[in-house]
């Protein structure tokens, strides 16, 4: 006899059930998403740091060759000397003198001189060499669309390296720099390789008004391989980075960029006029807040200027460092008036210590 109820058949889920599976699909994607964020920002970091050594064992190369570490290039309208126009390929790549002060009271203005003193171009110019020939002395000095075919110079065409940058660190523009920019000292325009003393190129990406002069001697560098391209960028005039498929690319000064795509800063101690191997110890890296640990390991706390806070504490590698080498880290921010600030933008910050 059939009974007279039907079993019913599930052939779905509820809605509720649905709901709980997504959720459930939701949560695992996000750790999931978390977990690779993490991984791959851990990557970076380790990417970076491996990146800064090498450019520290350059820079340690670079000395012992030159006799003293490369000088801090900037734009030198920024403190105070003639700069060069922001339109131009010399743009960033003036020599920056220290800020001046006091070794016994260094007061305000020159300690917040001194987290100002840092270079970008710096690295890309003194491990790559990726100069122009009117500003490295690589090969002929002047343009090469002049130079006879069958001259040393013309088969010289520079790729990487350079001559000596000489006794100022910036092939002569502090101590012999070029016909016309006797007053404007440090001006990249005024470089003088091999003491060539040309006159005044004003547009140094097209090598007009120069002769060619060949320089001779021994080239240097490179003293940093870099096996991605995307690790150089150009700097423009509003910090923004040019990349080798932008227009404006070859005429910009060269960076040296982390692996979130910021550019590495360059510091080193201070020197005395425009001899880069004449080193003071007033205000030394130590004093640099932005550089400074945001925990310390025992045995290394010591205490430098005092900074926005009030804080003092530094370390003695920084102490006893002769450069630095410092990347923004993942955020690509810091807060430079102080070591531990309430956003932690200093938190993340990649910095290598030499020699």
């Amino acid at each position: 006899m059939p009974s007279p109820f039907r079993s019913r058949v599930r052939v779905g889920f509820t809605v509720v059930e649905l709901l709980v599976v997504l959720a459930i699909i939701i949560l695992l994607v996000g750790i999931l998403l978390v977990g690779l964020t993490q991984a791959a920002g851990s990557a970076q970091a380790a990417q970076t740091r491996f990146l800064m050594n090498s450019m520290a064992a350059g820079l340690v190369q670079f000395k012992r060759d030159h006799g003293y570490l490369p000088p801090v290039l900037g734009d030198g309208s920024q403190f105070g000397g003639a700069g060069t126009p922001n339109n131009l390929p010399g743009w960033s790549r003036d020599v920056i003198l220290a800020p001046a002060w006091s070794p016994n009271d260094p007061g305000g203005p020159a300690i917040a001189g001194r987290q100002a003193w840092f270079s970008l171009t710096s690295p890309a110019e003194y491990l790559l060499g990726y100069g122009n020939r009117t500003g490295d002395g690589y090969g002929l000095v002047g343009s090469i669309s002049d130079a006879p075919v069958d001259s040393p110079g013309y088969f010289e065409t520079p790729t990487l390296g350079f001559r000596a940058p000489g006794g100022d660190g910036a092939w002569g523009a502090v101590f012999n720099p070029r016909q016309g920019f006797e007053s404007l000292t440090g001006v990249y325009a005024a470089r003088n390789p091999g003491n060539a003393n040309l006159p005044y190129v004003s547009d140094p990406s097209g090598g007009s008004s120069a002769n060619n002069t060949l320089v001779r001697g021994r080239i240097f560098g490179p003293y940093l391989e870099l096996k991605d391209e995307n690790l150089l960028g150009g700097l423009r005039p509003d910090g923004s980075i040019s990349r080798p498929e932008d227009p404006d690319y070859d005429i910009r000064p060269k960076v040296i960029l982390d692996y979130w795509g910021t550019p590495i800063r360059y510091y080193r101690n201070p020197y005395n006029g425009g001899d880069p191997a004449a080193v003071t110890r007033s205000l030394d890296l130590s004093d640099v807040f932005a550089l400074r640990p945001w925990s310390f390991e025992e045995g290394v706390l010591v205490e430098g200027v005092a900074d926005a806070n009030g804080d003092r504490s530094s370390s003695s590698q920084l102490q006893s460092g002769e450069f630095a080498l410092m990347s923004l880290g993942a955020d690509r921010r810091e807060t430079p008036g102080t070591r531990v600030d309430e956003s932690e933008f200093n938190r993340d910050n990649i910095v290598e210590i030499g020699p």
